[in-house]
């Protein structure tokens, strides 16, 4: 059996609106109608107990009254004692007549038609029989057991009221027990429900958002998978075909960078070594003048190079597929030879170096980590000012190694603290020198960092420039591995 999917995800809300409200708008209707028919019900009963219960006071009254005419009347024999006795009477039998309407207990209406038989003998013995006549006098004598019953039957009255409240409040509880397990059942259902819902609808824009951010990471290697209503998964598919076209483009901007790199570098390399040959003077002697040139022509192709090399370390670094060639690494004598390789630039801006290094190894591929520091080492000398100081510091904490690379430049505005390790981004403040960078030194530095399952930021610094952290795992991750 193939479940229902929804074409879009406003069919989707409606489906889930109405699994979930629906059932709580039929309970309440049902309750509605529950407590009116139990307040309409006990209305009804105490009506009819009220009534009973009047009704059976009257009746003693007129069965009194009734009873004190007909006396009087076998007295004296006065014919208008007989005709007020004939309105009581009249009286008697409208009440007798209230209570059979009324709904009455077997024993109420038991004794009701004992009463009115008494009452009808006792009427045609005073018209058929003279007032002084024994037969009338037996006859009033039964006024007696009529008041007897007729009392019984008020008392019948007032219990029937109490088993009527009884009976309600019965009801009332068994109500009340009803609406608790369904309150218990559907309150529940339609939590789990609103939950289930809930995931239906944010489970595919969970996904779209981690596909997003992974486009955003540059990893271009996993496709986009949405699963939920139908316009979503069309979404998810425009979705990994721009995933798509971005990398055919990265893998385009690749194969521009690696030729335009190499194709850069065979006639660098060639006016490097002639500025080399110059400035030995091995094609002729050089005054002062030419040396200073000569120097300047050999110190911008050696940064030229450098830049180059940048490129190609770039295009090696955003590449997913570029493994890495694990060993172990002693990374403060990394450290301190990559330092070694920057003495001359020290010492041409007259920097001073506050270099303070523990003995930390770490797995590790040697020339990607040496690649890492001396991008963050030549950052450093880059912008620190003349007379200036680099401060190196290098500590293992939870087994991970700490590197931070600290100088006196201008620092990384806070705005700017999230750019920086983009690629091509340079920022507003200008290196000291006279090329201008690439803008790739910090984000082939990332890349390398989170290759080894770690990661690199910028911190507040001692110092008035910047400062930045790296860490390492001491042991890489099999996620690193991989």
């Amino acid at each position: 059996m193939r479940l229902y999917r929804p074409k879009s995800i406003r069919r989707l809300l409606l489906v889930g609106f109405v699994l979930v409200v629906v059932p709580l708008i039929a309970a309440l209707v049902h309750t509605t109608y529950a407590v009116d028919r139990l307040v309409a019900q006990g209305q009804r009963a105490l009506l009819t107990t009220v009534r009973a219960t009047q009704s059976s006071r009257q009746l003693v009254e007129a069965i009194t009254d009734m009873e004190r005419n007909a006396r009087q009347y076998v007295v004296l024999g006065d014919i208008a004692l007989l005709e007020v006795y004939d309105e009581n009477r009249q009286k008697f039998l409208d009440t007798a007549r209230r209570l059979s309407a009324l709904k009455l207990s077997d024993l109420q209406r038991q004794r009701l038609q004992m009463i009115r038989r008494i009452e009808d003998h006792i009427n045609d013995v005073l018209i058929s029989f003279p007032y002084d006549a024994p037969e009338a006098k037996t006859a009033v004598d039964g006024f007696t057991e009529m008041g007897r019953d007729a009392r019984k039957m008020l008392g019948d009255s007032r219990q029937l009221v109490e088993s009527e409240m009884e009976r309600l409040d019965a009801n009332g509880a068994r109500l009340q027990r009803s609406l608790m397990l369904q309150a218990m059942a559907l309150v529940p259902a339609a939590i789990i429900l609103a939950g289930i819902f809930a995931v239906l609808i944010t489970r595919p824009i969970r996904q779209m958002d981690h596909a997003i951010r992974r486009l955003g990471d540059g990893d271009f290697s996993r496709a986009a998978e949405i699963t939920g209503p139908r316009d979503l998964e069309q979404l998810g598919d425009r979705l990994d075909w721009m995933r798509t076209r971005l990398l055919e483009v990265e893998q385009g901007k690749n194969r521009f960078l690696h030729h335009i790199s190499h194709e850069l570098k065979t006639p660098l390399t060639a006016i490097r070594e002639s500025a080399e040959l110059l400035n030995e003077e091995l094609v002729g002697s050089l005054n002062s003048q030419q040396r200073e040139i000569t120097a300047i022509l050999r110190d911008n192709t050696l940064q030229l190079q450098k830049l180059i090399e940048n490129l190609l370390d770039f295009n090696i670094a955003s590449s997913r597929s570029s493994q890495l060639r694990l060993e172990t690494v002693a990374l403060d004598e990394l450290v301190r030879s990559v330092l070694a390789d920057h003495r001359v630039a020290l010492l041409a801006r007259q920097l001073a170096t506050d270099v303070s290094l523990k003995p930390v190894e770490i797995q590790g591929d040697r020339k990607k980590l040496e690649t890492l520091v001396d991008n963050l080492v030549s950052n450093a000398v880059k912008f620190s000012p003349e007379g200036g100081h680099v401060r190196l510091k290098l500590e293992e904490h939870d087994d991970q190694a700490v590197l931070e690379v600290a100088d006196t430049g201008p620092g990384i505005p806070p705005a700017e603290r999230r750019r920086i390790f983009d690629a091509f981004y340079q920022g507003e403040t200008l290196a000291q020198g006279h090329v201008r960078g690439t803008g790739l030194g910090l984000s082939i530095a990332r890349e390398y960092a989170q290759a080894h399952g770690g990661y690199i930021e910028v911190i507040d610094s001692e110092d008035s420039g910047a400062c930045l952290r790296v860490v390492l795992p001491v042991q890489l991750t099999e996620r690193a591995r991989a």
